[in-house]
């Protein structure tokens, strides 16, 4: 890479690296590196797209220092380097002020650096407060230090129009990746099953335009909480049911995707009534989906839920893979009607 490209890194959660990078494709963006949860990348768009990334939990900016230790950033040739890319970060979002994510951001050094920058900007310095978080750490190479200024004043993760809140909620990245596994289309006819607090039918309705957009539970607080996050999305063309997944009031071969967030036993549901919950709801699926319709799960009863998949002969395993969520380690399934 040339000394003046401009670097960035994504991080998300542990297995969804697939779903990111086909997203980085679509921003004409070269992967100059990746790990576990992070990626470096070169961008050939406008940087100030990537905050309509859907996958990932954050975007920074890159700078990488040659020096032996953070004091050296007050010094005037890396000072100026670090200002330009404050300002240009700055320059993008609604920030007001800024911090510092690093080993040892409450001694002096940081202090300097800290009414430095905000001497020579429009930022206030606020530790552990400031939305513009600058994080400082060692060279991924053992080599010098690293800058990262994040893109956003939240992480992309925590979504703005999630203004309802239930327990045992999906990360809305994962939802994300739900619905590109589903490879939702304009066309389709599209439900989410269980819909608890509307995660997975609110990114559907935010990935493009539906036929149908049908979310259903049994529980009236889940259905109101739904409502209101659809509602801070800007949707408006949905449809909510109150109604039991095992037994939906819908006409056979309804929908063409279908999705659904399965009790784990854990925060939602007892493990004790999953070994019926879940053959009922993989036949009610089937009757509702239409002809090699998708219906994307996820859940973290692997074993339960693989053992269904080995009795039933409903539905065929297209795809399978695990995702690190919470201190979880749920699966997502993609099957199709056979």
């Amino acid at each position: 890479m040339r000394p003046d490209t401009a670097i960035y890194e994504a991080e998300f959660l542990t297995g969804l690296a697939p779903f990111v990078l086909d997203e980085l494709a679509q921003f004409s963006a070269t992967v100059v590196s990746k790990r576990r949860n992070t990626c470096r990348f070169e961008l050939g768009a406008a940087a100030g797209d990537l905050d309509r990334m859907r996958t990932v939990v954050a975007v920074y900016r890159l700078l990488h220092f040659n020096i032996p230790r953070p004091r050296s950033l007050l010094g005037d040739q890396h000072l100026r380097r670090l200002l330009d890319s404050v300002m240009e970060v700055a320059s993008r979002g609604s920030f007001s002020s800024f911090r510092f994510g690093a080993a040892g951001s409450h001694t002096r050094v940081f202090q300097r650096l800290g009414e430095t920058l905000q001497g020579l900007t429009r930022l206030r310095y606020l530790p552990g407060e400031g939305d513009l978080l600058i994080r400082v750490r060692r060279g991924s190479s053992g080599q010098g230090w690293e800058v990262l200024l994040r893109l956003t004043p939240r992480p992309l993760s925590a979504r703005t129009w999630r203004v309802c809140n239930l327990k045992g909620g999906l990360n809305a990245t994962v939802a994300a990746a739900v619905n590109a596994l589903l490879s939702v289309a304009p066309g389709d006819c599209y439900l989410n099953a269980m819909v608890g607090s509307g995660t997975l039918l609110v990114e559907r309705g935010l990935a493009g335009p539906a036929e149908r957009l049908v979310g259903c539970d049994r529980s009236d607080r889940s259905l109101s909480c739904a409502c209101k996050n659809l509602a801070a999305a800007g949707l408006a063309d949905f449809e909510l049911l109150r109604a039991d997944a095992t037994t939906l009031p819908v006409a056979d071969a309804s929908f063409d995707a279908v999705s659904a967030d399965l009790p784990w036993g854990d925060a939602v549901g007892r493990f004790s009534t999953l070994s019926n919950l879940y053959p009922a709801f993989l036949a009610e699926m089937w009757r509702v989906t239409a002809p090699h319709g998708r219906l994307a799960i996820i859940t973290h009863d692997l074993r339960r839920f693989d053992a269904q998949l080995a009795e039933q002969g409903w539905w065929c395993l297209k795809r399978e893979f695990q995702v690190y969520q919470g201190g979880h380690h749920p699966k997502i399934y993609l099957l199709e009607r056979v």
